[in-house]
């Protein structure tokens, strides 16, 4: 089987865009993958086309064949953006040959060791907050938050995640000065952020009911210092995991030692070797893997290297439903898995984009058993939602108000 073509595509979604790679061969099989250029990553798709180079007229390779060699090409600068381009194609090879033997891409990550995956409700309510174009209704004020929380609960979630807001300057907006919104860099932690995480919080609580597991991300938003201030702050609230991102993994064990809830990081990094000192510094109580970032293949190992140091892992999943899809396979297939990631406020949109999309049951992500994915983008549809200029967190600078 030889690969004849590599095509990258994208379309509108919403306040981003949603990305993908088809491997096209010559006996009718294709491979997809969804990949991503609006988390902080432009520049994806030209290392996906330069990469192409290494498949084309080329016999289908394993994936770990691919990623040796693609790995060589690019280890001056490894890692980034490089790697980013190099899950894209590893992900859509996976798919490929799992079609090829019609099997689901679980089969060749080891097999599936659970049928089902407990999620959590993410950006809640984060997507109605900092885009209710999109996804509605609107939600401006802490009564918006409590019923957001009934919603989830209601539902059937057990779990949701939510963020830093801002609710005691006129309608709410997003505290992300971590991503430039607002740009402050000094990422001081205030009183008054505080105070509003702690409503925030309060608010769910009240919605959602007692048995809801409330989990916060305050990403790239402060430094160690302001971080243990958001922590004491919240001591007394019962929270599942506060997730926090850091590039040093000696201060996030510090912040973990004097942390009263468990501490989730390592959702931007890449390979086995960037996580390995967070698991000797015993920083994290749980592992985030971004599957689109590293290929599920590479994640596998990161999954093994994390169960050896008695560490669980979670998904990272804020993307399309191929990504959905895509982390669904690894997380099924490995031991130490502990909650994943999802969006259940989703575009108008999303249903025509895909074959399939993920099915919800109890709280749970029910695991597809269709060949290679388990769904695909829909090509013609891509083409009708064209993409769209500029979006994701590269953008300009806009009022707090009005953040994306």
């Amino acid at each position: 089987m030889v690969v004849t073509n590599v095509e990258t595509m994208s379309c509108d979604a919403g306040w981003r865009n949603y990305y993908f790679v088809k491997i096209t061969t010559d006996k009718g099989i294709v491979g997809w993958a969804e990949y991503d250029e609006g988390f902080g990553s432009p520049g994806v798709t030209k290392v996906i086309q330069t990469l192409s180079a290494l498949l084309i007229n080329q016999p289908l390779p394993g994936v770990e064949l691919f990623h040796a060699h693609a790995y060589a090409r690019t280890r001056p600068a490894a890692g980034g953006i490089a790697a980013e381009g190099i899950a894209a194609l590893e992900n859509a090879l996976l798919d490929a040959h799992a079609k090829r033997l019609g099997v689901p891409c679980y089969e060749l990550l080891g097999g599936k060791v659970r049928d089902t995956l407990r999620v959590y409700w993410s950006h809640c309510p984060a997507w109605r907050i900092n885009h209710p174009k999109y996804f509605g209704p609107a939600v401006t004020d802490l009564a918006g938050v409590a019923e957001m929380g009934k919603e989830a609960q209601q539902r059937g979630f057990t779990g949701l995640k939510t963020n830093l807001f801002m609710f005691d300057d006129g309608p709410a907006y997003a505290w992300r000065p971590g991503f430039a919104s607002p740009f402050q860099p000094d990422l001081n932690i205030e009183r008054r952020h505080v105070r509003n995480l702690r409503d925030n919080i309060e608010a769910l609580r009240e919605g959602a009911g007692p048995d809801m597991d409330i989990l916060l991300d305050v990403n790239f938003h402060a430094k160690t210092e302001g971080f243990l201030k958001l922590l004491r702050g919240t001591a007394d609230l019962d929270i599942f995991w506060v997730e926090i991102d850091s590039y040093n993994p000696d201060a996030l064990a510090y912040i973990r030692d004097h942390s009263p809830h468990p501490i989730s990081s390592c959702e931007t990094l890449f390979g086995a070797r960037e996580f390995l000192p967070y698991f000797e510094k015993n920083a994290v109580d749980v592992a985030i893997i971004d599957v689109v970032w590293n290929g599920a293949w590479q994640a596998k190992k990161i999954a093994a290297l994390a169960d050896i140091h008695e560490v669980n892992i979670a998904p990272h999943n804020f993307y399309g439903h191929l990504c959905t899809m895509m982390n669904a396979h690894f997380a099924c297939s490995v031991p130490n898995f502990r909650i994943m990631e999802t969006d259940i406020d989703r575009l108008a949109w999303d249903k025509e984009l895909f074959t399939h999309i993920p099915e919800y049951k109890d709280g749970h992500l029910v695991v597809p058993d269709r060949p290679g994915w388990g769904t695909e983008p829909i090509e013609a549809a891509i083409c009708r939602y064209p993409p769209r200029s500029g979006g994701g967190l590269v953008q300009p600078r806009q009022t707090s108000s009005t953040q994306s």
